[in-house]
């Protein structure tokens, strides 16, 4: 498996902010979200794309990655959770692309034998079979829908058969959206989180849009007070206020 980073941290947002985490970024993914513009540059190339580039640009970043087998990937995990009981936050990219890969789900497997809660960080895009891997049933799922902002067609990125079977049938899920001011003050985001509990209802987080600290900053007063208007949860984004936008954190 190519696993782009593995760390110990504290799980910055959604409805688990603050929580120990250890973070396990697989590499891949099946969008491009060129929307919101986030540039890295490899081999004398530009990358746009998301805020996760090395893990979405696998034939750039390939030789960073760790290519470790599920009982390798489990003793690093291990090693890092020593006498504590953190959560494990599955991430990408996009992880469910590998869902149905034998060693991934090994992988998830073992952890949840050693009762260990498991989080998927995911775009909610791709179908599971619960029936088929009821497993799956076991763990939290953190659905961040990919919305207008993202550069991707409807079509492409709302995929509600996939996003009604995780809320059927995961132990706990959740909508989390990052949001600007201006998506606040235009409607747009009122809009595009309506049509989407429209056809599918679970807890909704909101999270200010930034990159560091300021831009945080400069989103969050307006997000709290459009999550007081509509009745949705605010999460504050922990991670970049202390960190930015440092990888690894």
């Amino acid at each position: 498996m190519q696993i782009v980073e593995y760390f110990l941290s504290i799980q910055g947002e959604g409805a688990f902010a603050g929580r120990l985490a250890i973070f396990v970024r697989f590499a891949g993914c099946n969008f491009n979200c060129l929307g919101f513009q986030v540039r890295k540059f490899k081999n004398g190339k530009t990358l746009v794309g998301c805020d996760t580039i090395r893990a979405v640009f696998t034939k750039e970043f390939e030789d960073e990655y760790f290519n470790l087998s599920k009982d390798e990937l489990l003793q690093k995990i291990l090693e890092l959770k020593k006498d504590t009981k953190p959560i494990i936050v599955i991430t990408g990219g996009e992880p469910l692309i590998h869902h149905k890969n034998s060693e991934f789900i090994g992988f998830i497997k073992a952890l949840l034998e050693r009762n260990l809660e498991v989080h998927f960080e995911t775009n909610a895009s791709i179908f599971i079979d619960f029936e088929k891997y009821p497993f799956y049933k076991k763990c939290v799922f953190a659905m961040g829908v990919k919305l207008q902002n993202s550069g991707l067609d409807e079509s492409v990125r709302l995929n509600f058969k996939a996003i009604k079977a995780i809320i059927e049938n995961a132990k706990q899920s959740f909508f989390k959206f990052v949001l600007s001011k201006e998506q606040i003050e235009n409607n747009q985001a009122q809009a595009e989180i309506s049509h989407i509990l429209n056809h599918a209802q679970t807890q909704v987080f909101c999270m200010p849009l930034g990159a560091n600290q300021k831009e945080i900053e400069e989103n969050a007063l307006a997000l709290v007070q459009f999550c007081i208007k509509m009745g949705y949860n605010y999460s504050d984004r922990i991670h970049i206020r202390i960190w930015g936008d440092k990888e690894g954190v």
